[in-house]
């Protein structure tokens, strides 16, 4: 009775739990860290989740925090009220996001944000939010977007409670009429931007609102909006004059029937200046009539079947004002669209787009010949999805002010020489996704202004010499996918003889050569300025690693199996590297990535899918990195995150670790991140073992660093337990396992009169098999101060620790390997045959392990699974620790796995500091094992005595 009091008092002592909530908000700190937030992005940023009560959630924030973005529990559509002062504390917010639905935002919910100039409602389930809002008290306001917000039952007046609101966006309202925005904008004078996107708004009437209610012919306009952008959808019916109290439209968007003209008349605006509508059918002298109505500058416009006019010159009359045009067909049959035809009706175009359709290969050459006045002013033209075939030469030798030419996905093959002469002014070239296979040298000639070429998604099988000799202004070049004949096994790329000579004022360069192995060779070259170098294919090599070019990276992306120069990563050569990422597949031949901890500039490092367990030199791989302030590691099988990789961590701010195995976290690992800031820590799973306890409590406690800790299969981190089968929630673990609950703690101390009575009374029951032990690691001490350099007696020469499942191995192979074996012969003690009958077990192993030389550990799983196999091993080190000979040896009769070792605490720290032998698998092997074994065993024998 007397023994269950003991153990039940035992029982709380150790395993009463604090309750641990995981964090809902977080502080982002984020530096060059590409992380998709709600939020606007800003070094001052909250961002909170799963929020069900914002008083409580939002509780342990800072005060001076200046964005802060809120998502409501997504089990909770709604969320009730959002009381009043909520966010009183945040005095100093300047930006604020809430997604989820309040069944009511009531009047002083936004009371004490007199900095607040930002604030968006957003409700991302596809109804509306039929909530009941008050902005009072938002004095600073500037900007208001409600998405999926109905305004049915906000007050009349609601928008005029916010003196400085200047920017109005509605998206989704659920309106019903056009009237529920209008009457509630009639008093707002400070509104300059509205913006109103409605998809199923398709009614337009007049306002019925008593404020244009007026017999006067002349009706009152909405003051001070400049800018009013509408965005509807397909337009059914159009009262007269329906949005006539607008007087302008900034920009307007609608799905017109068929007579999008008459619409427009039925609008009643006065002017509109950028247009956006679908059609059916577009009939060009209609779209220029309107524009020149309406004053339209601007005009985008998606159909199905274009009607251009016979008399092209009245026409242009008409559409002399308009400076933008993008014709998009719906339907991917592409049809002959005439561009002479084009530029003789927009004559006056600064920015052209054309997608879908069939263009002439001299469309462009004919233009120049018959209509050269009609470009002269067009700086951008974009020609997306259309059919062009081949770009002839000196096509376009008229556009002299263009700027940026986009000819994607345009069924380009060829280029012919001096093709782009002309394009003096040309800073842009974007040829992606084409069917390019070969670049002649003067094929780009003539754009010695080019600063921006993008040749992606090419099938390029040839790059003549000095193609890009004419680029002498290049700053970004864009190249691949290069796919060479399939009979030449690496694609060669040497970048000076493509160029000539590679451009000064080159600064960001991308080349890929899909799935096939590549060379790639830099040249002689020192640029002006810092080099943004992507690397993307299967096996990268360098030719000329001593290459000047080499030292102006600055930022180095690699996506390949390996990049290396001769034998080592490349990184041993671009010592100026600020930014390095490697995505690798776990390739065995990558190099020594030690090399990076040269890398003393390195401010952001990313690692993906590279196996860092066959890395000799991980623990100094990121030592001398004090400028590092990101890094990521995402599946790179590192087994123990300690105190030796983070030593040098000083200046780092962001950790993210995405993990799909087994990980060990050491507390010292976080002792030298005194910057750290945000650790993200996604797929972790840890061993269920009380020595990771201190991550539960530190992140807990830590107010410093924001902690994510997240694993997509479980509601938290998970751990691997005892018999590597179970997988747990860790932070269960630690609340069942490992906790102490300080209040019983103080009521336990009460106790302590009781607890010296049980220890008294109950000794020698159970520390009685202990005391012998104890006598001989004390005596042990004595004799090697006392007896250090004289000769001991011992009965054995091995005592052997082994699982009685390996017992058969042992008669079978041990025995007849070591004890027939001689001269010297070896004497065995074997617990099935050497213990005493009647003996206590441990003063057996004891007195054995003490009797003999040397302790032999027969190492199994059987081995680690048992009991008594623990308490020989501890018994072993006890006196290993105490003699510092070298008398205890390991011997694994087979692989344990590491998650296994790591379970044995004792056992995996002697693999770590002593050499232990491997029975071997290959029968052949067997005997030098043995010789090898037998002569560490019989060694020194003459030195002891064997009784």
């Amino acid at each position: 009775m007397v023994l269950r009091f003991m153990l039940f008092v035992l029982f709380l002592q150790t395993s009463c739990i604090y309750s641990w909530l995981p964090r809902k908000c977080f502080i982002y700190i984020v530096e060059d860290l590409n992380i998709l937030t709600p939020c606007r992005e800003t070094t001052n940023t909250a961002i909170c989740d799963q929020i069900t009560d914002i008083k409580e959630d939002l509780r342990g924030l800072p005060t001076n925090i200046q964005s802060l973005c809120i998502r409501l529990d997504s089990d909770l559509h709604y969320a009730g009220i959002l009381a009043p002062g909520s966010f009183s504390k945040f005095s100093s917010l300047e930006y604020l996001k809430i997604n989820g639905c309040f069944s009511k935002i009531s009047q002083e919910a936004f009371t004490g944000l007199l900095n607040l100039t930002s604030l968006t409602l957003h409700f991302n389930i596809n109804v509306c939010c039929e909530a009941s809002v008050d902005f009072s008290g938002l004095s600073s306001l500037k900007s208001l977007s409600l998405s999926q917000y109905s305004l049915t039952l906000m007050t009349p007046n609601v928008f005029d409670t916010i003196p400085q609101l200047e920017i109005l966006y509605i998206e989704n309202a659920c309106l019903k009429d056009l009237s529920e925005v209008l009457c509630r904008l009639k008093n707002v004078k400070s509104l300059k931007w509205f913006y109103l996107w409605d998809k199923d708004l398709n009614v337009l009437h007049f306002p019925n609102c008593s404020f244009f209610n007026t017999s006067d012919r002349q009706r009152p306009t909405v003051y001070n909006i400049e800018k009013i952008h509408l965005y509807l959808g397909s337009v059914k019916h159009i009262d007269e004059g329906a949005l006539k109290v607008l007087g302008n439209l900034w920009e307007l968007s609608f799905g017109s029937r068929s007579d999008f003209l008459r619409d427009l008349s039925l609008i009643g605006v006065e002017n509109i200046n950028s247009l956006i509508f679908s059609v059916n059918v577009l009939n060009i002298d209609e779209l220029c009539y309107a524009a020149k109505l309406y004053s339209i500058k601007y005009i985008r416009v998606y159909y199905r079947t274009l009607n251009l006019p016979a008399t092209p010159t009245n026409v242009s009359i008409h559409c002399k004002e308009v400076v933008e045009i993008d014709l998009d067909k719906w339907l991917d049959k592409k049809v002959l669209l005439d561009m002479d035809l084009i530029f003789h009706i927009f004559s006056n175009l600064s920015r052209l787009r054309v997608a879908r359709h069939v263009l002439k290969s001299n469309d462009f050459k004919s233009v120049c010949l018959s209509l050269p006045e009609s470009v002269k002013q067009l700086s951008i033209m974009h020609l997306n999805a259309n059919t062009i075939g081949k770009i002839i030469s000196h096509q376009f030798m008229c556009f002299t002010s263009l700027e940026r030419l986009q000819l994607t996905r345009s069924n380009i093959s060829s280029i012919e020489g001096f093709a782009f002469t002309g394009l003096d002014k040309l800073k842009e070239l974007n040829l992606c996704d084409n069917k390019l296979s070969r670049i002649f040298r003067d094929a780009f000639s003539g754009l010695n202004e080019l600063m921006f070429l993008d040749l992606q998604e090419n099938p390029f099988i040839q790059i003549e010499s000095n193609s890009f000799g004419h680029l002498i202004n290049l700053q970004t070049l864009l190249l691949g996918d290069l796919h060479f004949p399939p009979n030449i096994s690496q694609i060669k790329l040497d970048l000076s003889d493509i160029f000539g000579g590679i451009p000064f004022n080159l600064s960001n360069v991308f080349i890929s050569s899909g799935i096939r192995p590549m060379q790639l060779k830099f040249g002689d070259v020192t640029l002006n300025q810092s080099l943004n170098l992507q690397i993307k294919g299967q096996y990268v090599t360098v030719e000329d690693c001593d290459s000047p070019l080499l030292t102006s990276v600055v930022k180095l992306q690699i996506n390949a199996k390996y990049i290396l120069c001769g034998k080592d990563f490349i990184g041993k050569y671009v010592k100026s590297v600020v930014k390095l990422e490697f995505i690798s597949a776990f390739s065995d031949n990558i190099g020594d990535l030690s090399v990076i901890n040269e890398l003393v500039h390195l401010k952001t490092l990313n690692l993906e899918d590279i196996d860092l367990s066959k890395q000799p030199n991980v623990p100094i791989m990121f030592h001398n990195l004090t400028k590092l302030r990101t890094l990521i590691l995402t599946n790179c099988k590192i087994l123990f995150l300690d105190g030796t990789l983070s030593k040098d961590f000083k200046a780092l701010k962001s950790l993210v670790f995405i993990a799909e195995n087994d990980v060990n976290i050491l507390q010292n690992f976080v002792e030298h991140l005194s910057s750290l800031k945000d650790l993200r820590l996604y797929g972790l799973r840890l061993l269920c073992s009380c020595d990771d306890a201190w991550l539960v409590s530190w992140v807990k406690d830590n107010r410093q660093v924001q902690v994510v800790m997240f694993n997509p299969t479980m509601n938290g981190v998970q751990c691997l337990s005892d018999n590597g089968i179970d997988v747990l929630n860790f932070v269960h673990f630690v609340q069942d396992n490992c906790s102490l609950n300080i209040e019983f703690a103080l009521f336990a101390s009460t106790t302590a009169f009781l607890y010296f009575f049980i220890f008294v009374v109950l000794s020698y029951q159970f520390a009685g098999q202990y005391i012998k032990p104890f006598y001989h690691i004390s005596s042990g001490w004595f004799r090697e101060a006392l007896h250090k350099d004289g000769r001991q007696q011992y009965r054995y020469d091995v005592f052997v620790s082994y699982s009685s499942k390996d017992e058969r191995w042992v008669m079978e192979e041990l025995l007849p390997n070591l004890e027939q074996r001689g001269p010297p012969f070896l004497r065995l003690c074997l617990h099935s045959r050497d213990f005493q009958l009647g003996q206590d077990i441990v003063e057996n192993i004891t007195d054995s392990i003490y009797a003999s030389r040397r302790t032999l550990c027969l190492v199994s799983r059987n081995y680690i699974r048992s009991r008594w196999c623990s308490v020989e091993m501890r018994l072993g080190t006890y006196r290993l620790q105490v003699e510092q000979k070298d008398i205890l040896i390991l011997v694994f009769l087979e692989k344990i796995p590491s998650r296994l070792l790591s379970c044995h605490h004792k056992l995996a720290r002697l693999v770590k500091t002593r050499t232990y032998l491997d029975w071997p698998l290959d029968p052949e092997m067997r005997e030098a094992f043995w010789e090898r074994l037998w002569n560490k065993l019989s060694s020194d024998k003459n030195n002891w005595t064997t009784l």
